[in-house]
Parts: structure tokens; C-alpha cells; sequence
């Protein structure tokens, strides 16, 4: 005789949810215990953000650095702690008057700008204090620097209008970083935030995005994406993978802003040199209107400086040598700058020149890839060099 089975809808009903609650315990305690030895196993100082900076949201800019906050910067190449005064600003306190016979230079930019993997009295912008004074002490020069990190041209121009403007300056120099043209024209940058948005109209430029939404204003899934990445070790393992996956399949594309480096003109490319043409033509008027001259400074990206760097650029994405030259973001900004009578600082030369010169010594990190103090030094002494012979 043989056996039969009695069909148990009721029991296999239970039997699925216990199976399933066990997977799902399974599956976070595992992945639980994968992120606790990730983290015990990587070095510490590898897990820093460049993007999780001592900032806070602001309705016009996007963000801005927390008022009267410290802020400790460690990574594997630097150790840094960042003083941040009431005024949003990296430094001592700066009086909005400024003193019989004094020079004021402001300074704009961006996180090269703000030099935070460097101590605050190896900004280029202190080392140009500094070195005006000792050397034209009947001149006393005051240089406060607005640097941000993340800041495109747009922030810039409005940390000016709103801000640095109350500072009375004589000089305006902004710091232009190869970046900048790209994210002129975005909504947002990376994992920071959103931000303003000119367009263009006509001869004018008018300001969209603004109030800036907040980051809570992204979807459940962006949220979560972000939060992964810049908390979870395991999510950043599993993003390098995939990176590294896609790399090997020949299927990494250059990301979007360093196509400036593209000697073929697009639509995209050409929208933001166009906007950013409009905001170094709008910054040019009101500071001329403030009593400020402005001078622009082209900040040189380490592909830019070192021939290996930029082999390596081209190989990372798989690029025809003649179809990008590193150049080319520098003539496009010249053209402009020619165009609006504005004066180009390009130090790109000395930059190679010292590396060629004195490869021991060099002027960016090599994970960073920022300013080190040396590159820092070097930009300062340009500088100094370049308001010597105004005066």
C-alpha cells in the first residue's frame, strides 16, 4: 500500500514564511559582518569623503561652511584641522572695514581654493600675505580667502554679490578650476547638493534653483545610493568592482566634466562655456563696480602638469590621443578672458617646469590630487609675482 500526502496549504504558508524570514536574516547578517571586517581590515584613514566637509545647507549657494566650526581632515597623505570663523570663512576674523592704506585682496574659488589638505598658513593665499607684506611693508596687504569646496563659477560669483563684496576689496582673484565649466551648467554637484543654476537669456543671465532644493528632496533610492557611499565601506568596495568590471568590459566612459578636455566641440560642452562665459562677464561688472579688479587664476590639474598622469587619463577610458589635449580647457578660457579684457593668470608652465626640473619635489598628492603645501607654495609665489608688478 502505498503512502500519500495530504496537501497543507496552511503549513506550507508557514514553511515559506520561515524560510523566507531566514534568508533575510541570513542575508543582513551577512552583509553585516561583511561591513564589520571591511572596516576593521581597511585603514582608517582611506574611508574619508572628500565631500563630507564641515558644510551646512544655505538657500542661495547650495552650501556653505559651518560658521564658527573646527574641522579635522585625516586621510593616509594629510592631517589637517580646519578653523572656520563666524563669517563662514577659513581663518581669523576679517572686520568688514578695513584699515587706512590697506590693500584687500579677495580670493574665490573652490576646494583648492579653501586648501583644506593643507594647514591654513600653507595656503597660497597666506603665503601671497605674507610675502606682499614682508616685501612692500608700507603697503599692508590683507587676503581673505571665500574658497569652498565643490564651488563652480555660478557660487562663486554669488558668494561675491552676497558676501565678499561687504569686504571692500581692491583685488578679485578667482581661482578657475578645469571642473568649473561643466558644473556651471548642472543642477547639482556629485553627492554635496543641489545648487543655483543660471541660464542664459539674451545678454543676461537669469537665476534659476533657487531657493536650493534640499537633499531631502531626493528620491528613497538616490538617498539610499548616497548614504552607502559614503558610510558603508562594503557599498564603496562593491562601486569599485563595478568600476573595475566596466573598465576591463571597455564599457567606462569619461565622466561628463572631464570631456573639456575634448578637442571636438559638442552641444553639451559648448552650453557651458556659454554660461560660463556669461558669469566671468557678469563677475568682471560688478566688481569693476565694487572698485575691484578682477584677475583670474587658472588652477592646472595634475594631468595637466605630468605626462604620466595624462597617459593614464587616457587609458583609464580607453582615448584616441588625438582626440583630447590637455590644453584645450586652458585656450578656451583664454578666448574668453581676451574677449572680456579680463586678466589670465596661467601658471600651467611653471608647474611643468618645476616638475621637470625638481621631480623630488612634487606639488600635488598622489591620491588627492590636490595642492600639497609645495604646490600651494608655487601658486602663492605666482601671485606674488603678479600683484609686485601691478604696484
Amino acid at each position: 500500500m502505498g503512502l500519500t500526502t495530504k496537501f497543507n496549504p496552511l503549513f506550507c504558508r508557514m514553511f515559506s514564511r520561515k524560510n523566507l524570514a531566514l534568508v533575510a536574516f541570513s542575508t543582513v547578517f551577512s552583509l553585516l559582518l561583511a561591513e564589520l571586517v571591511l572596516r576593521a581590515v581597511s585603514p582608517k584613514a582611506a574611508n574619508f569623503n572628500h565631500h563630507q566637509l564641515y558644510c551646512e545647507y544655505d538657500s542661495l549657494l547650495g552650501w556653505r561652511k559651518i560658521p564658527n566650526a573646527k574641522g579635522h581632515h585625516k586621510t593616509s597623505e594629510y592631517e589637517v584641522l580646519e578653523n572656520i570663523n563666524s563669517q563662514g570663512i577659513r581663518g581669523p576674523e576679517y572686520p568688514l572695514r578695513k584699515d587706512s592704506g590697506e590693500q584687500r585682496i579677495i580670493v574665490l574659488g573652490d576646494s583648492f581654493s579653501e586648501g583644506y589638505t593643507v594647514e591654513f598658513e600653507e595656503l597660497f593665499s597666506e603665503v601671497l600675505k605674507k610675502k606682499l607684506n614682508a616685501e612692500q611693508p608700507e603697503h599692508r596687504t590683507e587676503v581673505i580667502n571665500f574658497g569652498t569646496g565643490g564651488y563652480s563659477t555660478d557660487q562663486e560669483l554669488l558668494c561675491f554679490e552676497r558676501d565678499a563684496v561687504h569686504y571692500s576689496p581692491d583685488e578679485t582673484v578667482l581661482m578657475f578650476c578645469v571642473n568649473d565649466p561643466w558644473f556651471n551648467n548642472q543642477s547639482r554637484y556629485y553627492n554635496r547638493g543641489f545648487k543655483p543654476l543660471f541660464i542664459p537669456e539674451g545678454d543676461s543671465l537669469r537665476l534659476t534653483n533657487v531657493p536650493v532644493p534640499t537633499m531631502a528632496s531626493r528620491s528613497f533610492f538616490s538617498k539610499t545610493k548616497d548614504w552607502l557611499l559614503e558610510n558603508s565601506e562594503l557599498g564603496r568596495r562593491l562601486k569599485n568592482i563595478r568600476d573595475n568590471i566596466r573598465y576591463a568590459a571597455d564599457e567606462q566612459s569619461v565622466p561628463d566634466e572631464w570631456r573639456i578636455y575634448q578637442k571636438e566641440k559638442t552641444p553639451e560642452m559648448e552650453a557651458a562655456w556659454q554660461v560660463t562665459a556669461a558669469l566671468l562677464d557678469r563677475l568682471r561688472q560688478k566688481t569693476a563696480v565694487a572698485g575691484s579688479a578682477l584677475t583670474v587664476f587658472y588652477i592646472p590639474e595634475k594631468t595637466e602638469v605630468y605626462v604620466a598622469d595624462w597617459q593614464d587619463f587616457l587609458k583609464t577610458y580607453s582615448l584616441e590621443p588625438g582626440q583630447f589635449d590637455p590644453a584645450v580647457p586652458r585656450q578656451r578660457l583664454q578666448a574668453i578672458c581676451d574677449s572680456l579684457q579680463i586678466t589670465l593668470i596661467d601658471p600651467t608652465s611653471v608647474f611643468v617646469e618645476k616638475a621637470a626640473t625638481n621631480p623630488a619635489v612634487p606639488r600635488y598628492f598622489k591620491h588627492d590630487w590636490h595642492w600639497n603645501a609645495h604646490g600651494h607654495h608655487l601658486a602663492g609665489e605666482i601671485l606674488t609675482i603678479f600683484f609686485e608688478g601691478k604696484n
